[in-house]
Parts: structure tokens; C-alpha cells; sequence
């Protein structure tokens, strides 16, 4: 009987510790995972925005004079520049305008090609990223990574779940390596899945 009771005792010491195991090997994972996107920021890996699939082009393209070449082109290159402007125009200690934010609002809601997220969701967006620019010191190379990622999103439509979780991965880990402490990042992370989550809807 004494062999029965220490042998549930133990057993009972031991299932929470390889439970608990589990949990730990998925925290491990994950950051394991998040440090090896802030070295593909570093080493500068594209951004998944940049390897996304892009619908194919015609067979026989039409002759056209470049001045009326696809608007969605050129609205996709003026809507990253007007995105990588308004990055770079949020510094590092500074707080934001109401102006600086609500044309930020306006750029990110502009790069939507298709279905648009709703007002509140993307201010909840611009809120936190703004919040957290001003914490970041991001180089021009991050800022335009961190614009086609922004742009990606909004467009991310027809990306496939695993395509879409790069880009919030790789946005979260442009923040963390621009010097943006973890929980702000993962804040805003969770702002952009938001977006993105109407948008896919």
C-alpha cells in the first residue's frame, strides 16, 4: 500500500513539471523565432512583402505609353513612398503631431487596394506605431521594410496564413531591432493582425 501511495506522489510531482516543460519549449520556440526574424532585419533579408506572389501579367501586354502604364502600380509606389515619408518624419523622442498621425491614417488607409479596414481599427494602429516610433531609431532601409510590410498588410487579401504571419513577424522584429522594447512591439503587432484581420475577412 505504501509502494501505491509513494508511487502517486511521485507521479503527481512529475506531471506538472512535463507539462510545464511544454509550455517552456513553446516560449523557447517562439523566441527562438523572433531572434532569428531580427537577424533577417539586420543582415537585410526582404521582407516577405517583397517575396509575396504578384498576379502574372498578361501574355501580350498592350502597347501604351508609360503615362498610362497600371494604376495599381503606380498607386502601390506612391502609396510606399508616401508610407516610407511619413516613417521617416516620426523621430526618435519626439511625440507626433495630430496632423503627422491623421495623414498617416490617411497614407495607410489609401495603401488598401481592396477591401479598406475600418477608421477606428487603423487609428488603433496609427496610435500604437506612432507610440512606438518615437521610442525607435530605425535606419532608412527599415523604415522602407517596415512601409511595404504596412503596405503588404493592408493588401494581404490573398495571402495565405502563413505569408500573412511573416508579415506581422517581420514588423514586430524591425521595431525590436530599431530599438523598441518587446511588449511595445508586440503591441503593435497585434494592432497591424487586427487590420489585417478585417482586411482578410
Amino acid at each position: 500500500m505504501k509502494k501505491v501511495l509513494v508511487g502517486c506522489a511521485v507521479m503527481g510531482l512529475l506531471v506538472p513539471a512535463v507539462f510545464g516543460q511544454g509550455a517552456q519549449a513553446d516560449q523557447v520556440k517562439r523566441r527562438a523565432k523572433e531572434t532569428a526574424n531580427q537577424n533577417n532585419v539586420r543582415q537585410g533579408v526582404p521582407s516577405p512583402a517583397q517575396t509575396q506572389p504578384r498576379p502574372a501579367a498578361p501574355a501580350v501586354a498592350p502597347a501604351a505609353p508609360a503615362a498610362h502604364q497600371s494604376g495599381s502600380s503606380v498607386t502601390q509606389v506612391q502609396t510606399l513612398a508616401a508610407l516610407k515619408n511619413d516613417l521617416g518624419k516620426f523621430k526618435s523622442g519626439s511625440t507626433p503631431t495630430a496632423e503627422q498621425k491623421q495623414l498617416f491614417s490617411v497614407h495607410l488607409t489609401q495603401a488598401a487596394r481592396g477591401k479598406k479596414p475600418s477608421s477606428v481599427t487603423v487609428q488603433k494602429l496609427v496610435d500604437s506605431l506612432t507610440a512606438a516610433l518615437a521610442e525607435a531609431s530605425l535606419t532608412s532601409e527599415q523604415q522602407v521594410r517596415l512601409a511595404q510590410n504596412l503596405d503588404g498588410v493592408f493588401n494581404a487579401k490573398s495571402f495565405s496564413a502563413t505569408n500573412f504571419e511573416k508579415l506581422i513577424s517581420d514588423t514586430q522584429a524591425i521595431l525590436e531591432v530599431g530599438s523598441v522594447k518587446r511588449a511595445t512591439a508586440v503591441a503593435v503587432a497585434a494592432d497591424l493582425k487586427a487590420v489585417g484581420a478585417e482586411i482578410r475577412r
